[in-house]
């Protein structure tokens, strides 16, 4: 339970992180959390969506199709994306296609989210990227920025991402990203001039 005045939500990673974090994991054998980064921060997907994802469904493919919030959502898959997932999928041996990417060691069960979020953690301090509240939510929280900052907060940009996330509205979406209005109202008034 949080006090007044704590952080409590995670926050988005600035986008300069990315992708050296995504090589870093690599080049450290952290196949697995590369791909949840990959996935989280590229694809905007939630944690429990990602843990669903099987070999057969990414690999060598240009997009694919998940299941979020009692929609489908179509998920476009770039170039660099699809290299590091080929590169990943050979330097784990190949695994059997129709798998889950996500397993834990012993192969039966998918990664847990606590396991996950407690690995970012300690990764992203190893790396030293500067957060001050970090989780899985982080990465969909900095696919959302990422696209906003692109598209200058344009409405149309904030009713995709709204969309995306299932949010009724954009109010609801400025939270959950810990947006504030505030200076985009302030600049609405800046244009009237004596």
């Amino acid at each position: 339970m949080t006090t007044q005045g704590d952080i409590s939500k995670s926050e988005h990673i600035e986008w300069k992180y990315i992708p050296l974090t995504i090589q870093k994991l690599e080049l450290n054998k952290q196949y697995k959390i590369a791909l949840i980064v990959a996935f989280g921060c590229f694809f905007g997907l939630r944690l429990k969506n990602t843990l669903t994802i099987k070999w057969e469904d990414v690999l060598n493919k240009n997009s694919f199709d998940i299941k979020d919030k009692n929609k489908v959502r179509t998920i476009y898959i770039i170039d660099d994306i699809s290299n590091l997932i080929r590169r990943i999928y050979y330097k784990m041996d190949a695994p059997d296609l129709g798998q889950p990417i996500f397993l834990n060691n012993s192969g039966k069960q998918v990664l847990s989210s606590q396991y996950v979020n407690k690995q970012i953690k300690l990764l992203f301090t190893k790396y030293r990227i500067p957060y001050q509240n970090l989780s899985s939510d982080s990465f969909l929280k900095t696919f959302c920025m990422k696209f906003l900052e692109a598209k200058n907060f344009s409405a149309d940009a904030k009713r995709w991402i709204s969309q995306l996330l299932g949010h009724a509205s954009w109010t609801i979406t400025a939270n959950f990203l810990g947006c504030s209005n505030y200076s985009e109202d302030k600049d609405n008034y800046m244009i009237f001039s004596m």
